[in-house]
């Protein structure tokens, strides 16, 4: 071996340290990842695809990765990345299972075909039209990427097709570990709305979102229109019925305290109302319509989704008292 002072041995030196930091690097990116720690409600939990077949997380555990999108048709940064998600399924469809999850709120299967046909989508499709997917993956607001390695760990939760996406997909694909994110970012602990019903009495729930009013307003005119007739119905039918118990609840997508104040003052609100944060009563009466209006009384139940006649409405409200 040359002496300590020689060049030969700083070069040799220089060159050990270059392998020794690749390997490093390379054993940093190759180990295999632990397993799962997300529950088996989540692992176990059907997605029922619109070819009709059943999926599941667990179907591909040790075998993919698995990246689900929760989409709407009508939400426009989603269509934006949907170039991007076809993208996505073409490059790695032997290494990453792709699903895109609609909502399923205020859509139609016509609406979906089309976006389909648009952007010629390939991957498979699910309609979450009992929103378990949604609160089970503590889905809050469109677009919605979850990415999952092959042991299934959570490993990307977001809301933008960017760089930091780009990325994991990459390495998911190539078998390379990533940093792992916490399961429980899953959980939904948010507070649940309690519900005390007493015997005898009518409760009127009326669901709706702070914007839906105009956000909906180019892709779903008459959506927006309903949602419009249907807070400023409501306002007259509480003060009309003061013995109802009324309650608005709005939806928590892309909701927070000053949308929920700037909406309680254009619409002069003069009963109860509050975001559903936990989304409990969303998913239990569910609303896969905005508005829709929930009369309860005893174990009777009625759900009104039309607006454009406030006498239909309080033929309801009567029949029920």
């Amino acid at each position: 071996m040359p002496s300590d002072s020689s060049p030969k041995y700083v070069l040799f030196k220089a060159s050990l340290l270059q392998y020794i930091t690749l390997f490093l690097f390379l054993l940093m990116f190759t180990l295999p990842a632990k397993s799962s720690k997300l529950p088996d409600k989540l692992v176990h939990l059907p997605i029922k695809l619109l070819s009709g077949k059943t999926e599941s997380l667990a179907h591909y555990q040790g075998e993919k990765a698995v990246y689900l999108k929760f989409w709407a048709t009508w939400c426009q940064p989603c269509l934006k990345e949907m170039s991007h998600f076809q993208h996505v399924k073409k490059n790695y469809a032997d290494k990453i299972k792709v699903i895109a999850i609609n909502i399923g709120i205020n859509e139609s299967l016509a609406e979906i075909n089309n976006v389909k046909k648009q952007y010629n989508l390939t991957m498979d499709m699910a309609i979450d039209e009992s929103g378990d997917l949604a609160q089970a993956f503590n889905f809050i607001g469109t677009p919605y990427h979850l990415l999952f390695d092959k042991n299934l760990n959570l490993i990307h939760r977001g809301h933008k097709a960017n760089q930091t996406l780009d990325q994991k997909l990459a390495m998911v694909s190539n078998v390379k570990t990533v940093k792992l994110l916490d399961s429980q970012l899953l959980d939904n602990t948010l507070p649940s709305i309690k519900t005390n019903f007493e015997k005898d009495q009518l409760y009127a729930l009326f669901f709706t979102a702070t914007w839906c009013d105009w956000y909906l307003k180019e892709s779903r005119s008459r959506d927006a229109r309903n949602c419009t007739l249907g807070q400023t119905h409501i306002n007259t039918l509480a003060l009309k019925y003061p013995n109802v118990n009324w309650q608005t609840l709005v939806s928590r997508l892309w909701t927070d305290k000053n949308h929920l104040n700037e909406y309680k003052e254009k619409y002069q609100l003069n009963h109860s109302i509050a975001i559903d944060e936990s989304n409990q009563l969303f998913h239990q009466y569910t609303i896969k319509n905005l508005p829709s209006l929930v009369l309860i009384k005893n174990d009777k139940m009625v759900k009104i989704i039309d607006f454009e006649k406030i006498d239909d409405i309080t033929k309801n409200i009567n029949t029920m008292k």
